[in-house]
């Protein structure tokens, strides 16, 4: 049941229910909410989509020329990041249809419920995007080395001897991954932030409001 109807619900309740219902007008701020959410999971999981088929085209571009064990790695790692993306995108498909519903809203113990779902769904997106970041980085790594990316990990493998012979390039390497891990931090926070979690807020303001009136 979409929102839409959710309302056509609403407004076919008699006046009288309205008003042993002061909580009404917070359930249709939530469903107004969730309505959102739906919207940017959707998106979310499409772009998603979309840049997981680039990912599986990569290794068979000529200007990368990925080939031989450095694309056995490069398809194990994206086999990874998929696996662990399904994970919390699961979370996502379970709140969209559970939301569904319109039993949903029609309590405050529900929209708790809701409420704790979706910040564990969050939670769970956090986490992933931050345990996914060491694939992240080797998959930058193969995609940028092209050729070079057997060269390149038995230089990182013999670290000391690389160290001494080729301080620049070990240098550059770990400048890099910070640079990197830092942006894929503040891309994960601003994403989530907009995304989910100023709207988990709101739940929890709305909830808080049902309480204390």
């Amino acid at each position: 049941m979409n929102f839409d109807e959710l309302k056509k619900s609403w407004q076919e309740q008699s006046t009288d229910e309205d008003l042993q219902n002061p909580n009404l007008e917070h359930y249709k701020e939530v469903g107004n909410i969730i309505v959102k959410l739906r919207k940017n999971i959707k998106r979310e999981f499409i772009s998603w989509a979309l840049c997981m088929f680039f990912l599986f085209m990569v290794p068979i571009l000529p200007i990368y020329k990925i080939e031989g064990y450095a694309a056995f790695a490069y398809y194990f790692f994206i086999i990874q990041i998929s696996l662990s993306s399904l994970l919390y995108y699961r979370r996502f498909f379970y709140l969209v249809k559970s939301t569904k519903k319109i039993e949903l809203l029609a309590s405050r113990e529900h929209l708790l419920k809701l409420y704790y779902d979706l910040k564990y769904a969050v939670e769970t997106y956090r986490i992933a995007a931050y345990v996914m970041i060491p694939q992240a980085l080797f998959l930058y790594l193969i995609m940028i080395a092209q050729n070079r990316t057997t060269v390149w990990f038995d230089r990182l493998y013999h670290f000391r001897e690389t160290f001494q012979q080729e301080p620049n390039f070990i240098v550059w390497m770990i400048v890099s991954a910070i640079v990197s891990i830092i942006l894929v931090f503040l891309i994960t926070e601003l994403m989530i932030r907009a995304y989910y979690s100023k709207y988990v807020a709101q739940i929890r303001e709305i909830l808080d409001q049902m309480e204390t009136e």
